[in-house]
């Protein structure tokens, strides 16, 4: 007996035995539907066979959970527990620890279930949330990804001027306008979300997609990719690209000796400025990489005529969808990495965890008190 892949919304899908033609069973829903439901040639309600992503998948997604929870809670915790971390940029981290925490409550476990579990089993209501939520929170953090580009070219660009605004109550505002505006343009999402009733080995219930016609499924397939993925990407590009033509042109010019000091201080705002900017650009890239594949996996499904649902394609999305999840728990090792302000903070947060001998550690850490004070209120 041949396997197929069919749809069961939320990004994933389930396995089902291929009938003889005269025992495939449609399911109500019109001719949007992605796939057909059918049940088994045997016409017995026999357990469905269970294959290795039923345990292996799920564990992933726990992993990620557990990681991605951690690291964002610490990131949140670090910028509102030390005042001198309360900066725009750092505000806008907090916003993406946020995104990736919701998303990670609210969206893997349901997700997770759908492998080892023949059914939805949440009923109609979750069925909905879950995947506006889904789409909220990556609404959410490709609009303060581009919200943090944008941020970065103002600072590059007009470091003195973008001083006055560039200011934890401006970056506050500008997270709850984003939250607003995901969660309106988030909305077609929940509207085609349901759940039905099929076969697979007996009567399932599955969250999925339903479709008026394949013309309303292109067009909310293109809306997503276009609002969640490709337009903020193209603005981010478009800053970057002006902040690289900025790059090498001094702040101060010094006029005599007694301008050194500042023109010392000058050139170390902009080393710390380019760093921030560079852990940005990573987060960016990260960001692109992890959900690329699924995006363009749905834009193949959706636009190519000849697509086929089968166990390959099968296994190309759960792996695309496995890489977008792990987007969530990736950003807090980057700022630990990346981020000087953010490792220091880690260190006097966890001080057991960072133990160090007396002695250099000490004379080192007094030594750069100062200097880092300077640099993370200027970034």
């Amino acid at each position: 007996m041949l396997m197929d892949a069919e749809p069961l919304g939320n990004g994933s899908w389930a396995l089902v035995p291929t009938p003889a033609p005269e025992l495939e069973t449609s399911v109500p829903g019109g001719p949007g539907r992605r796939g057909l439901w059918v049940f088994n040639s045997s016409g017995e309600d026999t357990s469905p066979p269970f294959l290795t992503d039923a345990w292996l998948v799920p564990l992933f997604y726990a992993l990620v959970m557990l990681l991605g929870l951690a690291g964002n809670s610490l990131v949140i915790f670090v910028v509102s527990k030390h005042r001198q971390m309360r900066t725009a940029t750092n505000f806008y981290i907090a916003n993406l620890a946020t995104t990736d925490i919701i998303f990670l409550v609210c969206c893997v476990p349901f997700t997770a279930t759908l492998y080892p579990l023949p059914s939805w089993i949440f009923g109609d209501f979750m069925c909905k949330l879950v995947n506006y939520l889904q789409q909220v929170t990556a609404q959410a953090t490709c609009i303060t990804l581009t919200a943090m580009s944008v941020d970065r070219c103002y600072a590059t660009l007009y470091p003195l001027q973008s001083l006055r605004y560039r200011t934890p109550r401006v970056a506050m505002g500008v997270s709850v306008a984003i939250w607003i505006g995901s969660f309106l343009l988030s909305l077609p999402m929940a509207m085609y979300h349901r759940t039905e009733v099929g076969y697979w080995y007996g009567l399932r219930t599955y969250c999925i997609e339903a479709f008026a016609s394949k013309s309303q499924e292109r067009g909310i397939i293109l809306y997503s990719f276009l609002a969640v993925y490709l337009l903020p990407l193209l603005t981010i590009c478009l800053c970057y690209s002006v902040m690289l033509k900025r790059v090498g042109r001094p702040i101060v010019e010094p006029i005599d000796h007694s301008y050194q000091q500042v023109q010392h201080l000058s050139e170390r705002s902009v080393a710390m400025r380019a760093k921030v900017s560079k852990m940005v650009v990573v987060v960016v890239v990260l960001f692109t990489v992890c959900w690329g594949p699924i995006q363009l996996y749905l834009l193949f499904q959706g636009f190519y005529g000849s697509f086929q649902a089968n166990y390959e394609t099968y296994k190309i999305k759960t792996w695309a969808n496995c890489m977008s999840y792990a987007n969530s728990s990736i950003n807090p090792i980057v700022y630990a990495f990346m981020g000087d302000s953010f490792r220091k903070s880690f260190k006097k947060a966890f001080p057991f965890l960072f133990r160090r001998r007396v002695g250099d550690g000490v004379v080192l850490a007094g030594s750069r008190n100062a200097e880092m004070k300077f640099v993370t209120e200027e970034t």
